[in-house]
């Protein structure tokens, strides 16, 4: 259960006027009590037909915000995976699954923002989330862009672009006193486990510079051309794809264009759209696009599609960005649209971003870049979802649509909350497993004592990301397990102790929760401040619980003392005195028993004395020796207390003629 607020609010009374006008504004976000550290975007299902929707789970990685991070959502808009702060600082970008090593793997770019681009690296993470790969582009450059990081070949090698500023004349630009600075756009095939360069192709080495349409100094990202802080991106590649052939595809958002790239030599093929196109489209034309997709090619016919943005924030020239399909006819050099995807708004218009994935089932999936929109339509361009996540300031490279099996390695996260401790105050668990895909139920099970036994109390089915279930009687400590769909348990988590409010508190709760305090103090108190105590006092509460002017009872997770809790740990403590007591007057009384003993044992008698002449001599010398007995060894000495005979000199004089082996 998701609770989903505004994070934005005001205590007082002018701000709470305005509270209606800034609901617009405001960034809704879901809040989950087993996961507080979560806090996702909401994904708004605004239209759905399920029955139509292609399998799998939606992949946005969201920027911006207050929690920028890769996210899997389902088909209903329930949070699957928060891989905020798991993908590492910095943004994430174009999250989707990619094969590597035979196996179904995450991948996205990861890195630091930058105006139009980024600099970072590529990451890939198995299906326990855990990253098994960083890939960094070779040849000595600037660092990967965010604009592609693809795996391709089973995860053998990957496409990346790369943003690298290089000096170049620009007097045509009007640059005559000193040298220009141009963003040369690079792309690059490399070895994922060794980052050897397989391929790269440079845009300076190809395109001139003055078939762009976006000029030094023209928009937010094109840059001065100036120095090399503000280098003019003229090229600005968005998207790489590679054919069976080993050809390759890219988009030029600043040409305007879409270029088939030869795998030998790096030549341009052909050019569709743009300066100087190859082809002639017939009914269609596009600008600023992102996402070029070979769908299908042979000797005379080619399809791919794309995302028309239509806009780059300054010049506009569609009244609504769109995703396309283009069918291309290499017998007549013709290009002509077969497919518009349009938004559900009439007048969407992304100034930047977006992308257009075919699905499996010839469905449509459709990312609207800067605006907060996702979209799933038919084949024949008919909607079947709209989703919105955020409001205008929030931004999203790519959204795309998987089949996904999460299995994490950490414990499913579960808080349980009772409003007392009386024996019928109902027990509220709330459950949760970040990435889990194959949950379908939860197995809830409760106990008086930490270490048992665990009453089985009931399996319930498994309801968005995070579960409620609510048992009607008190139990202190609790769990619970994940089942799958052929009843075979997941993961367990840890053993948690139930919250329990004070009496102070509890009457400001409800029976299945607590809902955050408004403010300090109580209702009316407008001026409270929160409690300070003096340097010393209470700042360790949980060593002397019992004081009277200790904050809490307990640590943090534990209830106040409630009566019957009360008289569960006077018992509990009057074992441990009892306990105490017997050892205390036990041990001290069979330890005097054994002295006592060992006093009183009957002595050996002394063979020393014993009638034989060739002994004689040595019991001279043995009398003259000082006293070796047990009881002239000092208190601390273990021999005193060994309980071994006394210590004799010449042993050997003990011993018959007959131990030693002579004959009378």
């Amino acid at each position: 259960m998701a609770f989903r607020y505004s994070l934005r609010s005001s205590p007082s009374l002018l701000l709470g006027l305005l509270l209606c006008a800034w609901a617009v504004a405001a960034e809704q976000v879901s809040f989950f009590k087993s996961r507080p550290d979560i806090y996702p975007l909401v994904l708004n299902i605004e239209h759905s037909d399920p029955s139509k929707l292609a399998p799998g789970y939606i992949f946005i990685t969201p920027y911006e915000a207050q929690n920028p991070g890769p996210y899997i959502f389902d088909n209903s808009g329930e949070l699957v995976w928060s891989g905020w702060g798991v993908s590492g600082p910095g943004n994430a970008h174009g999250m989707h699954v990619c094969k590597y090593n035979g196996a179904d793997h995450l991948c996205f770019f990861q890195g630091n923002q930058q105006k139009g681009y980024c600099r970072g690296h590529g990451v890939i993470l198995d299906n326990t989330y855990r990253i098994v790969r960083s890939v960094q582009p070779g040849g000595g450059m600037a660092s990967s862009d965010m604009h592609e990081f693809l795996p391709i070949g089973n995860g053998k090698t990957a496409l990346m672009t790369v943003y690298q500023q290089r000096q170049f004349d620009m007097t045509p630009w009007n640059i005559k006193t000193g040298v220009g600075w141009l963003m040369e756009s690079v792309f690059q095939e490399i070895d994922t486990e060794t980052s050897k360069v397989i391929f790269e192709w440079r845009s300076l080495d190809h395109v001139d510079p003055s078939t762009s349409y976006t000029w030094p100094a023209h928009t937010d990202t094109s840059g001065t051309g100036l120095n090399v802080h503000e280098p003019w991106d003229y090229f600005h590649i968005n998207s790489i794809d590679k054919n069976d052939d080993g050809d390759y595809l890219i988009s030029s958002r600043h040409t305007c264009a879409i270029y088939k790239i030869s795998g030998r030599d790096g030549s341009v093929i052909w050019r569709l759209h743009g300066s100087n196109p190859t082809f002639r489209n017939i009914n269609f034309s596009f600008s600023q696009q992102h996402d070029a997709r070979w769908l299908y090619e042979n000797a005379t016919h080619t399809v791919l599609s794309l995302y028309n943005n239509g806009y780059n924030g300054y010049n506009q020239t569609h009244s609504y960005s769109a995703g396309m399909i283009i069918l291309i006819d290499h017998v007549d050099n013709t290009a002509l649209q077969i497919r518009d995807y349009k938004p559900r708004i009439n007048d969407l218009i992304s100034s930047s971003q977006g992308n257009l994935q075919r699905l499996p089932n010839k469905n449509a999936f459709i990312g609207w870049g800067n605006n907060p929109f996702v979209s799933e339509h038919d084949e024949e361009g008919n909607l079947l979802l709209w989703a919105s996540f955020a409001q205008d300031t929030v931004m999203n490279y790519r959204a795309q649509k998987f089949e996904w099996d999460g299995n994490p390695t950490d414990s499913p996260a579960l808080w349980v909350y009772s409003r007392t401790s009386e024996p019928y105050s109902p027990t509220s668990f709330y459950v949760s497993w970040n990435g889990a895909t194959r949950v379908q139920s939860w197995r809830f099970y409760g106990a008086h004592n930490m270490t048992g036994p665990y009453v089985f109390l009931d399996q319930v089915n498994k309801t968005g990301f995070e579960t409620e279930y609510t048992h009607t009687s008190f139990y202190l400590w609790t769990r619970a397990e994940a089942v799958d769909s052929k009843g075979a348990v997941l993961g367990k988590s840890e053993i948690k102790y139930t919250f329990v409010p004070s009496p102070e508190l509890r009457e400001f709760c409800q029976d299945e929760t607590c809902l955050d305090a408004p403010g300090y103090g109580f209702p009316g108190e407008d001026a409270a401040k929160p409690f300070i105590p003096p340097v010393g006092v209470n700042t360790v509460p949980w060593v002397d619980p019992d004081h009277d002017g200790a904050i809490w009872s307990y640590p943090s997770g534990f209830p106040h003392t409630t009566e019957p809790l009360a008289a569960h740990y006077r018992w509990r403590h009057g074992r441990l005195v009892i306990l105490g007591a017997t050892i205390a007057v036990v041990l001290p009384l069979l330890a005097g028993a054994y002295f006592a003993w060992r006093f009183y044992q009957p002595r050996r008698p002394d063979r020393l004395g014993e009638d034989d002449e060739s002994s004689e001599p040595l019991n001279g010398m043995a009398e003259r020796k000082p006293s070796q007995r047990s009881s002239d060894r000092p208190w601390w000495y273990w021999r005193r207390w060994a309980g071994s005979s006394d210590t004799k000199y010449f042993a050997l004089a003990d011993r018959s003629p007959q131990e030693h082996g002579r004959e009378d």
